[in-house]
């Protein structure tokens, strides 16, 4: 049995896809993310004229705008290096994406993936979880990635580590990025009165806890010290394996040159907020609001110069970005999976990059507003035909999943006994029966990009068996009040956390973990029995002893849901076929973006 999706239907979803949702946003994660790019509802057929103040789609002139690779910008010098396949120097690298949820530019103060594509290009972690490769993709495993840190020396087994600090990184106003900019990074990152949301967070790391819930003014945190000048020991409250193999736990050095002397309170406000001084690849140069970031190359990148001149980051919605993408304005973006994705593939110039996700995506009741939510979450399971909606509006990328913990490595099974669902209406009105629920009543559907044909869609598979719902459409602006704070909602489709990181798992169900608490439960979803063994398996060292207790988790919220988990999504990436040498956004992967590899095929 499946959902008929009717001609009509289909056709109308050929200029649109599915609506962003939240991760976190990154965001996202620890936290919940904005999706890269919202879904558009036309099919442009060509770039709207920009404004006077939108993001230039073409670099200067080598000539003119002084750059030292002049001689290698010269039509006979970039014909031969194209030819030979060698990197070609200079030129500007455009990218589209949806604009940032707010306008702090700092990897310790982000909600979604507009603000992250930005810090990706201009700061740099301790660590990543694994070197890039030699590919236009990442490998898929591989050696850690040394950013900041030059050396890594396992001192304990998945807890104790010392990183000796690369003597040739630097800071953007050209002061050396130091051991003490390290511990700063972590300090502030965890410290209650620095107020600190980001989705890429510090965590189990000794002494962390109590740093979040006291706060402090002295820069001092108990798993992060000095051995030596150039030496950081990072010691953890007990082991996790893989622990630096995970996108979602993030050391950030900050220059405390600048911000040491500054009220914790101001840290995040301008001019830094969104003309930051990072130690990536690109420097910021110019940030207009709502329309572009605009970014130069860091000569004294540690890895050498990238290959372009400048990097410029255009927001807009996606019937724009898709219109600058057929127009060949911008070289890349992610387009909702499904028929845009489709279409634009389609053209001679466009290539396709979907990247597998780890976010456990479906729909999440206010249970502040919906006392029925969990019986909805069930009923919901089997309402809505996931194999159909792949096949027809999602360019099969999606993956079926109900399990939350699928992607954790070691949990990747559930326990016996877990319910696993299938399309099946009968089942989810007798289940909405069960709960005494009133089919009358319409649940307010919060989104923050127009609604498409996936989700008219999913809509009229819950109208089919008694959930009415009604789109109420904000501003991604507004996303951390009307969703976080206000709660003025009842329904909305979003993911939890896709981290290896349990705890950080833990801030999407935790009761009272709300977005002003430092975590993400959203939906108000309040389980004590669920705290209980979760507070239980974070404190239990033995490995085995500490999956059965989260085997006892996972079937606690099999019987009281706090989504309706659907599936693991993919992020369909576009990219103009002149892009060479990285493609460099992949969403989430614990690999750093190799922006500095980028060159553009004259």
């Amino acid at each position: 049995m499946s959902f008929r999706l009717t001609r009509r239907d289909f056709l109308r979803a050929a200029p649109v896809s599915v609506v962003a949702v939240i991760a976190a946003c990154g965001s996202t994660p620890a936290t919940p993310t904005v999706a890269p790019t919202s879904a558009p509802t036309t099919a442009p057929t060509r770039a709207p004229q920009a404004a006077s103040t939108a993001a230039p789609t073409a670099a200067p002139t080598a000539a003119a705008a002084g750059s030292p690779a002049a001689a290698a910008g010269t039509p006979t010098a970039t014909k031969a290096a194209a030819a030979s396949g060698a990197p070609v120097k200079g030129g500007t690298f455009t990218y589209g994406n949806s604009k940032p949820a707010k306008n702090i530019i700092n990897p310790l103060n982000t909600i979604g993936t507009g603000q992250n594509v930005l810090i990706e290009a201009l700061f740099l972690r301790l660590v990543y979880g694994r070197q890039w490769g030699d590919g236009l993709n990442p490998q898929d495993s591989g050696p850690i990635d040394l950013a900041v840190a030059e050396k890594m020396t396992e001192v304990e087994k998945d807890r104790v580590w010392d990183f000796e600090i690369r003597k040739n990184v630097k800071w953007h106003d050209g002061q050396p990025v130091t051991a003490d900019d390290v511990i700063f990074g972590i300090w502030l990152a965890l410290n209650k009165d620095a107020k600190s949301t980001n989705e890429t967070p510090v965590v189990g790391i000794k002494g962390g806890s109590k740093l979040a819930k006291e706060g402090g003014a002295t820069v001092e945190v108990e798993g992060a010290r000095k051995m030596g000048d150039n030496v950081v020991r990072i010691e953890l409250e007990q082991p996790i394996p893989n622990y630096w193999v995970n996108w979602a736990v993030g050391y950030w050095p900050m220059p405390k040159h600048i911000f040491g002397a500054m009220p914790l309170d101001k840290i995040f406000d301008e001019p830094y907020a969104t003309k930051p001084i990072g130690n990536g690849p690109f420097k910021a140069t110019r940030f207009v609001d709502g329309q572009y970031m605009e970014m130069d190359a860091n000569e004294d990148f540690y890895l050498g110069r990238p290959n372009v001149d400048k990097f410029i980051v255009r927001f807009g919605d996606a019937d724009t970005l898709t219109a600058a993408m057929e127009a060949q304005e911008i070289e890349g973006m992610s387009a909702a999976a499904g028929p845009v994705f489709d279409r634009l593939t389609g053209l001679p110039h466009v290539v396709g990059n979907p990247v597998p996700t780890t976010l456990p995506n479906g729909f999440m009741v206010n249970f502040e507003k919906v006392p029925q939510g969990a019986a909805l979450h069930k009923a919901i399971l089997y309402a809505v035909d996931v194999p159909q909606l792949n096949k027809q509006l999602y360019s099969n990328t999606l993956f079926p999943s109900n399990y939350l913990f699928e992607h954790i490595v070691g949990y990747e099974q559930p326990p016996s006994g877990f319910t696993k669902y299938a399309y099946d209406p009968e089942k989810a009105k007798a289940i909405l029966k069960q709960a005494n629920w009133d089919s009358t009543k319409e649940l307010q559907w919060i989104m923050w990009s127009k609604p498409a044909a996936a989700q008219d869609a999913m809509q009229a598979m819950l109208a089919a068996v008694g959930i009415k719902t009604k789109y109420k459409i904000i501003d991604v602006a507004t996303v951390i009040d009307q969703l976080y704070r206000q709660s003025d909602w009842e329904i909305s489709f979003a993911n939890m956390s896709g981290d290896q990181d349990l705890e950080s798992v833990w801030k999407y169900v935790k009761c009272g973990w709300n977005y002003d608490q430092g975590g993400f439960n959203f939906e108000r979803y309040c389980n004590k029995d669920v705290d209980d063994l979760w507070t239980k398996g974070l404190a239990e060292t033995d490995a085995k002893k500490r999956k059965d207790l989260f085997d006892q988790v996972t079937l606690k919220l099999a019987d009281s849901p706090p989504q309706a988990t659907l599936w693991r999504g993919s992020v369909a990436y576009v990219w103009n076929k002149r892009v060479k040498g990285a493609y460099p956004y992949q969403y989430r992967r614990p690999v750093r973006p190799a922006l500095e590899r980028v060159w553009i095929q004259k």
